[in-house]
């Protein structure tokens, strides 16, 4: 199957299909997404996330998995590696491990070199607090991507996170990676009301870091954020936001998160590639208890497509995720102008506020 990122990355390169297909590339991906389901051959190529627990040694606010204790009857070790070995006869060759915090589990590392002897490549999601006390078993293992979190400048990020020095902890972690030889180094900042004016000085700070990727992601209401107006973004700032990474792109390498690509939509050219949410379609997540969900921000198990400990995760992934990939456009995105080009946005967005951010960011202009 060729991966509809690397189709994408060569129809961008082309100046005369460029403009068209940025206007339609978002429909085009799903397009073929669901045709490869109809004849059996979809694969969830972006890759799986595993949420090793929901136990956490931090305590964010704005959690979107809202972890801190293990959940009870989480799935061993015997368990996983099972899951492991039919994701590698499935073909499937990315794993992300994150939470909560991963780096707690007891068995991780026994896990990891699983997945490694059976070819596949690992992402590690963490806050970075335990990697330097771990890395004589973490340098180890075969890394696609290494992905962090950052909530602001050093004092506010610490004050967040609850924690004494986990920022530097972060940015040692992000340093023991790049050593490594780790291609991808990610910090994923979720953007909100109370850190929105520390962008400038952050980036100050990150430019000169061991990551090579910034992703700023508007908050949304999923997890602990739910239902907290406070932390919104204002359509001027989600103006601002787009603006300080089209401003600084040569300075770092930076783009909205995931999620929220599809922002670049309204102002008329994605900030890196076109936006498209893999949900279901290139992409899923396994929670701790062995939920399978397609999306890996809304931590919602009455959006669960079956557990693995009933079902093969290769069976769930044929044969469920109706509700991704039967095209169904909600009432809010028909006769929508960017509708091609966005498909509906972020899904989690959508189940849980109803509606995009299209209105935020028009009442700004």
């Amino acid at each position: 199957m060729i991966s509809v990122d690397s189709f994408s990355r060569v129809l961008m390169r082309i100046p005369v299909i460029r403009e068209s297909y940025v206007r339609s590339s978002a429909r085009l991906k799903r397009k073929y997404c669901i045709f490869m389901h109809r004849i059996g051959r979809l694969k969830p190529i972006t890759f799986v996330q595993w949420l090793a627990t929901f136990q956490c040694n931090f305590h964010c606010p704005y959690c979107e998995a809202s972890a801190g204790k293990a959940a009870d009857n989480e799935l061993t070790t015997d368990e996983v590696k099972p899951f492991i070995n039919d994701l590698e006869e499935m073909g499937v060759k990315r794993l992300v491990i994150s939470g909560g915090e991963p780096l707690i589990r007891q068995d991780l590392a026994e896990i990891m070199h699983h997945a490694t002897q059976k070819g596949i490549k690992l992402g590690l999601v963490t806050n970075g607090y335990l990697v330097e006390d771990l890395w004589e078993e973490l340098q180890h293992f075969n890394y696609f991507l290494y992905f962090t979190s950052i909530d602001g400048l050093p004092a506010y990020n610490d004050k967040v996170r609850g924690k004494e020095n986990a920022f530097e902890k972060a940015m040692k972690g992000l340093e023991l990676f790049k050593k490594k030889g780790v291609s991808r180094r990610m910090i994923n900042t979720v953007v909100h009301a109370e850190n929105f004016d520390q962008l400038e000085d952050l980036l100050n700070v990150l430019r000169h870091s061991a990551a090579n990727l910034w992703h700023l992601t508007p908050i949304i209401q999923v997890g602990r954020a739910a239902n907290v107006d406070a932390y919104a973004l204002s359509g001027e700032q989600l103006r601002s936001l787009v603006d300080f990474i089209r401003k600084n792109r040569e300075v770092m390498e930076m783009d909205l998160g995931e999620s929220h690509k599809y922002i670049g939509c309204f102002s008329g050219e994605p900030l890196g590639q076109p936006f498209f949410c893999g949900a279901g379609l290139t992409r899923c997540s396994v929670m701790p208890q062995g939920e399978v969900l397609g999306c890996h921000q809304v931590y919602d198990l009455s959006f669960a497509e079956g557990n693995i400990r009933e079902r093969p995760f290769s069976k769930i992934w044929k044969e469920e995720f109706r509700r991704f990939r039967i095209q169904k456009i909600s009432e809010s995105c028909k006769g929508c102008v960017y509708l091609s080009s966005c498909q509906g946005g972020c899904w989690a967005e959508m189940q849980k506020q109803k509606a995009c951010l299209k209105s935020q960011w028009e009442a700004a202009g």
